[in-house]
């Protein structure tokens, strides 16, 4: 049996929490690499790049492209519109939602 291995790519709007409201305290640039959960208890691993800016501050929002790393376990069917949590661990930091999702 082969196991096909899932993968998505996709803009989003990404959210980062103030620092005050248990986000982070330094911001984020391009080739960020937290974890993101999608209404589950599962966490996968990805990279984020910022195509309209330098560094995302917390308290900060802005346009992100998103690549999930290939996966097994995403058994849900991404689609635009769907929100997601950022983690770094098991801390929530941000949030975002789906904009686009790119062909693969």
């Amino acid at each position: 049996m082969i196991m096909q291995l899932t993968t998505y790519n996709f803009t989003a709007v990404l959210s980062l929490f103030p620092t005050e409201q248990g986000g982070r305290k330094k911001s984020v640039y391009d080739h960020y690499r937290p974890a993101f959960a999608f209404n589950s208890v599962n966490h996968f691993s990805g990279e984020v790049t910022f195509p309209e800016v330098k560094e995302l501050k917390p308290g900060g929002t802005a346009t992100a492209r998103v690549k999930l790393l290939p996966s097994k376990h995403i058994t849900q069917t991404l689609k635009i519109g769907d929100s997601f949590t950022v983690l770094e661990g098991n801390k929530v930091v941000g949030s975002g939602v789906i904009q686009q999702l790119e062909k693969n």
